[in-house]
């Protein structure tokens, strides 16, 4: 049966590459992970060893609370009263409520006033640019925000902002810290924290590695005072390549000589980040043959068409049933958005 492999240290190693990266700067840097990128037990089990979690949902403070968290950072569209009663009801210390819309201003002042002193307020905003996303929060350029901030300048202690998924440009982090900068002077704010979100590359994705890694915590050095907390709600950062999908070739045709088609005990809905065509394949024979190369397109065990993971992939032997297929990259939000369909959701196995 096709397992999850999960590696807890690769998430270690990931967490701590990016914190020594900011603290290496001088910066008050802290990870509040991304809950919604795979909240398998395993994984918000390693978090919860040194880091924070930030939610967007009840479902997902379900999932964390019994960890019994300090800190928090709460997102999302549809936070609600009884949520954040619920969250500082478990002994939470502080919260750093990211304001997304105008129903949040009004809930905001609808809670209890003992909640005040655990409350960091922050307003998220947007630049209004193509392929930038813009459904959430404020445009930083907009009157709107202005109102909304010459309001409530007493409270709001920070801003957050999310560019896009995979769309990371370091521009625009340039662009929007001094429009931030420019906005915290103009209207006198106490500014105590950053969020910069999430929308990281995975750790494994090399390429960017000097941007992530050097450019980055240099700019924001160069843009924010050293006292100011740098937030990251990193999710794809840390658990891309932290999971692994091995699976069997369960039956084969053959097409020719050199080709044949292989179906595997696991199927797309089981990792949807197929779609972004960022994950690997190893090939891993029961038995050693003689080398043969071979080309084989490689099928989910679905009833669907579209369920084909490669295309004339090339393995160094004929096929047979029992060999493994070994997918790789699969830990930013295919476990979390994973079906049960023809076959369930395959259980974890974690590899120390």
């Amino acid at each position: 049966m096709a397992s999850y492999i999960y590696h807890p240290q690769r998430l270690k190693d990931n967490a701590k590459k990016l914190s020594d990266a900011f603290h290496n700067e001088g910066l008050n840097f802290n990870i509040f992970y991304s809950t919604k990128t795979n909240f398998s037990l395993p994984v918000l089990e390693t978090i919860n060893e040194q880091y924070n979690f930030e939610i967007v949902s009840s479902y997902e403070w379900e999932k964390i609370k019994k960890f019994n968290p300090k800190e928090i950072v709460l997102n999302g569209p549809s936070k609600s009263h009884d949520l954040v009663k619920d969250i500082f009801e478990n002994n939470v210390e502080k919260m750093y409520f990211n304001v997304d819309n105008d129903t949040d201003l009004d809930l905001l002042e609808e809670l209890d006033r003992s909640y005040a002193d655990k409350l960091k307020i922050g307003i998220r905003v947007y630049l209004n640019k193509n392929g930038v996303w813009n459904r959430f929060g404020f445009d930083i350029d907009g009157d709107n925000l202005k109102e909304i901030l010459l309001k409530n300048k007493e409270i709001v202690k920070g801003f957050h902002f999310h560019f896009s998924t995979n769309n990371f440009n370091i521009d625009n982090y340039d662009i929007i810290l001094d429009k931030l900068g420019a906005l915290v002077n103009q209207i006198g704010l106490n500014l105590e924290f950053i969020d910069i979100g999430g929308g990281l590359p995975g750790a494994s994705e090399d390429i960017y590695n000097g941007i992530v890694y050097e450019k980055l915590p240099k700019l924001v050095k160069s843009k924010i005072k050293n006292n100011v907390l740098i937030i990251s709600e990193v999710g794809r950062n840390l658990v891309e390549d932290v999971f692994e999908l091995k699976a069997s070739i369960v039956s084969l045709k053959k097409l020719s000589h050199d080709t044949f088609d292989v179906t595997i005990d696991t199927n797309i809905t089981h990792f949807p980040c197929f779609w972004e065509k960022k994950f690997g394949i190893e090939y891993l024979p029961h038995n050693i043959l003689d080398k043969t190369p071979i080309f084989v397109n490689i099928f989910g065990n679905s009833c669907m068409q579209i369920d084909k993971i490669a295309d004339s992939f090339l393995i160094p032997q004929i096929p047979t049933v029992g060999d493994q297929i070994l997918l790789t990259k699969l830990g930013a939000y295919s476990l979390s958005q994973a079906t049960n369909f023809i076959s369930p959701i395959p259980e974890i196995t974690t590899y120390n």
